[in-house]
């Protein structure tokens, strides 16, 4: 199995090692995490190295190129994973065996699928999306860039979710509709109108909260 590394070592590592573990494609090698309070510490029994001033040596002395962002917060996964492209490494994505993947489905670089996962026909996730255990996205869905679905969540066909918006756990999100960038959607949550850009709603049916 090909070596690679994971930048985080909070929660969210421990679910994705689990996911890399099981699927058996690749093999952790260790962790990089910039807060010094992890430097020496271990996650499931993969040693946290440093931080992102000691990714290269640990890469280099490792022969390895690969890695994936482990970080569930939506904008600092993605700020990582940008970092980490523009520094040459290359993005994995992770999917867990008992996810099922449907036809003409595709998955981005650095993309997470959890156990449980259902993806149908003619859907796309873009590249450092989550979808998390046993969350469902059916037909003819768009998922951008840095996407979390959170577990248990329902989208339906022909959803568009815009680039680093998160869908809490499980919420359903009727046939149709569309997640603006940035957007929360709060656990839940029943989603009958569209959510713009940067509003946070919840509630059945969905609505912006009050700021």
């Amino acid at each position: 199995m090909e070596k690679i590394f994971l930048f985080g070592a909070g929660g969210h590592a421990k679910a994705l090692i689990s996911v890399i573990e099981e699927e058996g494609r690749y093999e952790p090698s260790f962790l990089i995490d910039d807060d010094p309070r992890l430097n020496s510490q271990s996650v499931l029994g993969y040693p946290v190295v440093g931080a992102r001033e000691e990714l290269a040596q640990a890469a280099r002395s490792r022969e390895i190129k690969k890695g994936i962002v482990a970080i569930g917060d939506n904008r600092h996964r993605l700020l990582v994973a940008q970092w980490l492209c523009e520094k040459g490494f290359q993005l994995v994505k992770a999917v867990h065996p008992t996810a099922y993947l449907a036809r003409r489905v595709a998955i981005g670089d650095g993309s997470a699928l959890m156990a449980g996962v259902v993806i149908n026909p003619d859907t796309s996730v873009g590249t450092c999306a989550i979808i998390n255990t046993s969350a469902s996205v059916d037909h003819d869905c768009t998922l951008a860039d840095g996407v979390h679905v959170a577990p248990g969540c329902r989208i339906c066909g022909g959803v568009t979710v815009g680039r680093g918006a998160f869908i809490g756990a499980g919420a359903i999100v009727t046939p149709g509709r569309t997640i603006g960038r940035n957007a929360v959607v709060g656990a839940g949550s029943v989603v009958l109108a569209d959510v713009a850009d940067g509003v946070r709603a919840a509630g059945n049916p969905c609505r912006p909260l009050s700021v």
